[in-house]
């Protein structure tokens, strides 16, 4: 029985040994594939390393060579460069020198040319002062027998026509000019000085009535010892002036009264104020003056027509300070 009990235990360390073995040898082979595993993978990063270090050293190689290249051709250029320069500075001497030759020539023959033109220009200047000479006196003579001659006929417009005609015929610019023309002509010059206060005074009725103008005009006007109807009538306007333009004052107070106590707003309404208004107008030019005449009290009398037109309650108060 304990020889049994013995081989039992022993078979069971037998058995425990046996196992154990087995595991280890296992693990010792696993341990041997993974070593060679490594290995493997050593030597392929092995031969792709030396696969790049040689790629590298034949592009590095060709890059020396193309450097190389580079440097041989541009040291090549150099040398053209400095060669092409030499040549360029010979070619720049002789041309220089071939330019400045021929120039010269030329600068010689235009010098002989200008020396001769200048030979024949002074010819012709004498030429040209001798004709001078000669023709002075002549051309003289006959423009101061033509000045003479224009200066007659002027003189006979203002001596030789009626006063009315010598009027129409002029302006107050050509009286100031034909003064200065006939200053050396007294009847022609008395003509004249009349002419100048009769068109000065003419603008005494285009503009704003002024008291102090007009009676120096009329003053003036009564001063001018000619018989004539244009005379007359400008005289008659300016005395009359004051007259014409209070009376359009007052005609102006009326439609500003007439404003005041009807104040339109229908159409029938405005049209018959309107009609009212003109009546005034036209009894004051029936009156008063003749529109032609007065051409200023004209613009003023339009303006209201053109106003009340348009709306027959237009102020006019403005209008006032014009007259």
């Amino acid at each position: 029985m304990k020889n049994i009990l013995i081989l039992i235990i022993h078979f069971s360390f037998c058995s425990v040994y046996s196992q154990t073995d087995s595991i280890l040898l296992k693990n010792y082979e696993k341990k041997i594939l993974e070593i060679n595993q490594l290995r493997n993978d050593l030597q392929t990063e092995k031969q792709n390393y030396s696969a790049i270090i040689l790629a590298f050293r034949v592009d590095s190689l060709a890059k020396q060579n193309t450097i190389e290249d580079l440097q041989n051709v541009i040291k090549k250029l150099r040398d053209e460069v400095i060669s092409e320069k030499g040549k360029v500075a010979d070619l720049n001497k002789n041309k220089i020198k071939a330019e400045r030759d021929n120039l010269q020539l030329k600068v010689d023959t235009l010098n002989r040319l200008v020396s001769n033109k200048n030979l024949i220009i002074s010819d012709k200047e004498n030429q040209i002062a001798n004709e001078k000479a000669n023709t002075k006196t002549t051309s003289e003579k006959s423009k101061n027998d033509g000045k003479q001659e224009a200066l007659s006929s002027i003189a006979k417009n203002y001596t030789n026509q009626s006063y009315d005609e010598i009027i129409k015929s002029s302006t107050k610019e050509s009286v100031a000019r034909d003064m200065k023309l006939m200053a050396n002509n007294p009847d022609a010059i008395l003509i004249l000085n009349d002419l100048k206060i009769y068109f000065n005074a003419q603008v005494i009725i285009s503009n704003k009535f002024d008291e102090t103008n007009n009676t120096l005009a009329l003053t003036q006007l009564n001063q001018i010892n000619q018989q004539s109807n244009l005379l007359n009538s400008l005289k008659e306007n300016i005395e009359f002036y004051k007259n014409f333009n209070s009376a359009l004052r007052e005609t102006i107070g009326k439609i500003i009264n007439k404003d005041n106590k009807l104040a339109s707003g229908a159409p029938e309404i405005q049209k018959l104020k309107f009609e009212e208004i003109n009546v005034l107008l036209t009894e004051y030019m029936y009156n008063y003056y003749d529109y032609i005449k007065y051409p200023y009290l004209t613009d003023v009398v339009l303006e209201i027509l053109k106003r009340k037109k348009v709306n027959a309650d237009a102020p006019l108060s403005d209008l006032l300070l014009k007259l």
